[in-house]
C-alpha cells in the first residue's frame, strides 16, 4: 500500500543504532471474518518495543506513543481514530516475540486489540478481533497483520528506519557549527579584551569542540576579523570564518559538514563606567554529506546524500562590573540571550539499496545563560579570568524528520528531539601580552551533559594598532 506512515519518537537517550519506540502497521480486515464483510481497519500505532508487558483491558499504557487508525467499508464506524479514542488496551504474549517481522502467526503472540472510547464505533470481541458499527450491522473483523513498515524488500525493516534517524544529525550539526565560535572564540564580548591604548584591533582565531557523553561529534573553526572603537563608548567588529564538524553514524555511516560563516558585534560601554552591552550577529552556510549506513541482509548498505543548511545567530549579552572581590579576584555577573535558526534543505540520496528522499526541516533556538566571571591579574603581562555559567534552553521539541523512501512506497516522520533543558559550564582564560600592541588568548571550558560541548577551547591572536 501507498504512503504508509513509518514514524519514530526517539527518548532522550535513545541513539541513532537503537529507537526505543518503533511504529506498527496493524490490519484488520472482514474479509477474514467467518462471515464476511466489507469492514477493514488499518492503524499505525507506536510502542515503546523493549517496555511492552502484558496488559488484560487496562487504560491505555505508557509503551503506547502513538496511534492512528482509519476505518473504512463499516457504516457509522468509518473515519479516522486518534490515541484520545481509545479507552482500554489488551496485549498478551508469552516468552519473546520478534518485533521486527511478522508478529501475527508467532507462536509466543496470543493477541493485541484495543477498545474504544465511543462503543458505538468498535469495540473488542476477541484476542484479535474488533466489532466496528456494534449498534448496527457488527461488522466484525479479524487482525491480520502486524508488523513494521520498510521499503518492499528491505530484511531488516527496523535497521533501516532507525538508519533514517541518522539524517536528523544534519540539523543538529547545523546549530552545533554555529554554536562553536559562540561558545569559543567569542564567549566574551570584544570590548572585555586589552585594547592596548589603540583605536583598532585585528585577531585571528582556531576553535575546537568536542562531545562524546551523547554522540560523538568534533568540531574545528578558525576566522580573522578586525573591529575599532566608534567614538568614546562604542566598538564595532566584524569576522569571516571556516567551520568543519566530522560525525559518526550508525550502521558504519559518517557525516562531514563544512562551510563558511561571517560575524558582525556591536559593543557599547557607557563613559566611566565598567558595564558593556553587547549584541553580536552571525550567518553560516554548510554543506553536509552524510553517508546513512543500513543493513541489507548480511550486508551493510550506504546512501549518499548532500544537504544545504543555514543557520542564523543573534545573541544580547550585559556585562555587569565586579560585585566583589576575594583572594585577589573581582567577581562581575553577566547574562545573555540567544536565539539561532537552522534551516536544513530538502534533498534526496543516491546510490545503495534502498536511498530516501528528506523534506526541509527549519527551527528556532532559544537559549539564556547567566554566569560569573572572576578576574585576577597575575602580573603587568598575565591575566586570568576564571568563569562558571548555567544554561537553559527554552526552546522544545526539534524539528520533525520526514520524507520518503526513493520509490515512494514508505513515508516516515521522525519526532523531532527535545534539547537537554540545562547544563553548567565552567572555563578559564588566559590573556597575555606578548608584546606592547599584541595579546595571546587561550581559553578552555568543560561542561557537563546538554547541549554545550562537553570540552572546547580557543586560541587567538590580536593585533592593536
Amino acid at each position: 500500500m501507498k504512503s504508509l506512515k513509518t514514524a519514530f519518537l526517539l527518548a532522550a537517550a535513545a541513539t541513532a543504532a537503537q529507537l526505543n519506540a518503533t511504529d506498527f502497521r496493524l490490519e484488520y480486515s472482514g474479509a477474514s471474518w467467518g462471515t464476511p464483510n466489507s469492514a477493514r481497519a488499518v492503524a499505525i500505532i507506536g510502542f515503546d518495543v523493549p517496555n511492552i508487558v502484558n496488559a488484560a483491558f487496562v487504560p491505555v499504557p505508557a509503551w503506547i506513543t502513538s496511534f492512528t487508525m482509519t476505518v473504512t467499508g463499516a457504516g457509522a464506524a468509518n473515519g479516522t481514530y486518534g490515541l484520545s479514542d481509545i479507552n482500554q488496551v489488551y496485549f498478551a504474549k508469552s516468552g519473546t516475540v520478534d518485533f521486527t517481522s511478522e508478529v501475527v502467526g508467532q507462536a509466543n503472540f496470543h493477541g493485541f486489540v484495543f477498545w474504544g472510547v465511543d462503543t458505538t464505533k468498535f469495540y473488542a470481541s476477541g484476542p484479535t478481533y474488533m466489532n466496528f458499527d456494534s449498534i448496527g450491522l457488527n461488522y466484525y473483523t479479524q487482525l491480520i497483520s502486524f508488523a513494521p513498515n520498510g521499503p518492499t524488500g528491505v530484511s531488516d525493516i527496523l535497521a533501516w528506519v532507525s538508519s533514517i534517524n541518522g539524517a536528523n544529525r544534519t540539523y543538529t550539526i547545523g546549530s552545533t557549527l554555529a554554536g562553536l565560535p559562540l561558545e569559543g572564540a567569542h564567549h566574551r564580548p570584544m570590548l572585555s579584551f586589552d585594547r592596548m591604548g589603540k583605536e583598532s584591533q585585528a585577531w585571528a582565531t582556531g576553535d575546537f569542540g568536542s562531545s562524546s557523553n551523547t554522540r560523538d561529534v568534533h568540531v574545528t573553526s578558525g576566522e580573522a576579523g578586525i573591529n575599532w572603537n566608534l567614538g568614546k563608548s562604542f566598538l564595532l567588529g566584524v569576522a569571516g570564518g571556516h567551520a568543519v564538524q566530522n560525525q559518526d553514524l550508525a550502521f558504519g555511516g559518517s557525516s562531514a559538514t563544512k562551510g563558511d560563516f561571517a560575524i558582525a558585534e556591536l559593543d557599547y560601554r557607557p563613559e566611566g563606567t565598567q558595564w558593556i552591552v553587547s549584541l553580536l550577529g552571525m550567518v553560516g552556510s554548510w554543506e553536509s554529506k552524510t553517508h546513512r549506513g543500513y543493513t541489507n541482509g548480511a550486508s551493510l548498505e550506504s546512501s549518499f546524500g548532500v544537504a544545504d543548511t543555514i543557520t542564523r545567530s543573534a545573541r544580547f549579552r550585559v556585562d555587569a562590573p565586579a560585585v566583589a572581590t576575594f583572594g585577589g579576584f573581582g567577581f562581575a555577573p553577566y547574562a545573555s540571550y540567544t536565539v539561532t535558526q537552522t534551516i536544513v534543505g530538502a534533498y534526496t540520496e543516491t546510490g545503495g539499496a534502498f536511498p530516501a528522499s528528506f523534506n526541509e526541516q527549519e527551527h528556532n533556538a532559544t537559549e539564556g545563560r547567566v554566569g560569573v566571571t572572576a578576574s585576577k591579574d597575575l602580573s603587568a603581562a598575565t591575566k586570568l579570568l576564571l568563569t562558571v555559567e548555567a544554561i537553559h534552553r527554552f526552546d522544545g521539541v526539534g524539528p520533525a524528520l520526514t520524507g520518503q523512501d526513493i520509490t515512494g512506497g514508505v513515508t516516515f516522520n521522525i519526532a523531532g528531539v527535545a534539547p537537554r533543558k540545562d547544563c553548567v559550564r565552567f572555563g578559564f582564560d588566559v590573556d597575555h601580552k606578548l608584546s606592547e600592541n599584541t595579546l595571546l588568548n587561550v581559553s578552555a571550558h568543560v561542561s557537563t551533559v546538554g547541549e554545550a560541548h562537553d570540552v572546547s577551547a580557543a586560541i587567538s591572536i590580536r593585533r592593536a594598532f
